[in-house]
């Protein structure tokens, strides 16, 4: 077996890093509204320190340095995976507990048990399955405030959410990015 040398492996993790760090930003940014975004950043984060570490460790050479440039690199490992788990930890547990399908997009309201005696209700707008997934918050309700009565597509490009109290919220949802305008989040249970 031929061994790379040591220039080529190099620019190699270089370009593997640059082409992540990308694809990080892009998860990030994350323009089409990724139900599973978090997890992308997550992931490419991981690979990142991977990749770092082994550049790094290339770079170094041999010796003492090596093995400390590797240790670290695996304390950061194992620290961005705690972070990671703890924070999924800390996320509340939605459950859906209405669809409504509309041309290929699904209008869900999600109740969430989190940190508060009451459940929270959001309604969120959903397209495509599978890792690639997107999902748009439309609505949030406040703290102590009953679930949506009535939630429904208007349009193509507009869904509506009526809440126990009477208030009627409208917003407009791009096909392709599923972005919405606008986002209602109402603070107080009694007013709109």
């Amino acid at each position: 077996m031929r061994r790379v040398p040591r220039l080529r492996r190099i620019l190699l993790l270089v370009l593997l890093l640059l082409v992540v760090g990308i694809l990080g930003g892009v998860a990030v940014v994350d323009p089409f509204h990724l139900r599973n975004a978090r997890w992308f950043t997550a992931g490419l984060g991981l690979v990142a320190l991977v990749l770092g570490t082994t550049l790094l460790a290339t770079v170094v050479g041999r010796g003492v340095f090596r093995v400390l440039v590797l240790v670290v690199g695996g304390a950061a490992v194992l620290g961005w995976v705690a972070v990671v788990w703890l924070a999924s930890g800390l996320a509340g547990q939605a459950r859906d507990t209405t669809v409504v399908d509309g041309d290929g997009r699904r209008l869900v309201v999600l109740e969430t048990v989190g940190f508060s005696i009451d459940p929270l209700y959001s309604v969120v707008v959903r397209a495509g399955s599978g890792p690639f997934e997107q999902e748009s918050l439309v609505y949030a309700s406040a703290a102590e405030a009953p679930a949506p009565s009535e939630v429904r597509f208007v349009d193509a490009d507009s869904v509506e959410i009526r809440t126990g109290g009477g208030c009627v919220y409208r917003s407009e949802v791009e096909m392709v990015t599923l972005a919405v305008d606008p986002l209602h989040l109402p603070q107080s249970v009694g007013g709109c």
